[in-house]
């Protein structure tokens, strides 16, 4: 059963447990940090927009194993042929999004859809213009200001299957927790800068601290990104997700 600490009881002064062999050593600069930081915010934007290219593609290649290559062979010519290809490519797509997400599109189009009515499809179209978006959450349908509509695709068409456990904010943490872990607070912005993560408290880095401190960034960017500030003017140069794993950043 889990067990509240003495320490977690009592209102006490909440001393800092430092590590007698950290006591002396040079703390990372705020600039350093930034650097780092935004090092590695690049490289996840990179490898995270990779995977998700990648995983839409087999998404869609797994459904329709045809569409893939039918857009490859669209080119820019306007024979009859092409254009009766693209119209049956576009009514195919549009099929492809209401069989994931039925509440898509209004219920006059979803029928038009779903019986492949050409010539009505073309006719809305003509008619309704539509602005197609990324977003999170489930693909749908809104309504603008001007009466147009703007389709929001959602990861959960785009990624299928794997939506749910591989959202933005679950790759951002799942990114810096495996990093922080695997090289003992050095992730690749880090070392390059030569700066490291190290426990207050001594000893190397577990699994939790690395979730908390990567999970801490969002409490962080919360406080308007003072969070982050506070490693300016903080003695030990803590920022708030140093302070909710017990870490500090050290030259190395």
């Amino acid at each position: 059963m889990l067990r509240i600490p003495a320490r977690g009881r009592h209102i006490t002064q909440e001393p800092q447990t430092i590590a007698n062999h950290l006591l002396g050593l040079s703390l990372a600069t705020f600039r350093r940090r930034m650097f780092a930081f935004l090092l590695d915010v690049m490289l996840f934007g990179l490898l995270s927009g990779v995977l998700f290219l990648g995983l839409t593609a087999w998404s869609f290649h797994r459904d329709d194993p045809t569409l893939l290559s039918r857009i490859n062979k669209m080119n820019g010519s306007d024979t009859a042929a092409i254009q009766l290809e693209k119209d049956q490519l576009m009514a195919d797509f549009c099929y492809l999004i209401l069989e994931r997400c039925p509440e898509a599109y209004p219920r006059d189009l979803a029928v038009m859809v779903r019986e492949r009515d050409m010539p009505g499809l073309q006719a809305h179209f003509e008619e309704v213009s539509y602005t197609v978006g990324l977003g999170n959450g489930k693909t749908r349908t809104i309504e603008g200001e001007d009466g147009s509509n703007q389709m929001i695709v959602g990861l959960d068409l785009l990624m299928g299957r794997f939506s749910t456990a591989l959202g933005w904010s679950g790759l951002f943490v799942g990114w810096f927790t495996f990093w922080n872990f695997v090289t003992r607070g050095r992730s690749p912005g880090k070392a390059l800068l030569r700066i490291r993560v190290v426990r207050l408290e001594g000893g190397k880095l577990r699994l939790w601290d690395c979730f908390a401190r990567s999970a801490g960034y969002s409490a962080s960017a919360a406080t308007l990104m003072l969070g982050f500030l506070e490693a300016i003017w903080h003695p030990n140069r803590q920022a708030i997700h140093d302070k909710i794993a017990g870490t500090v950043v050290v030259r190395t």
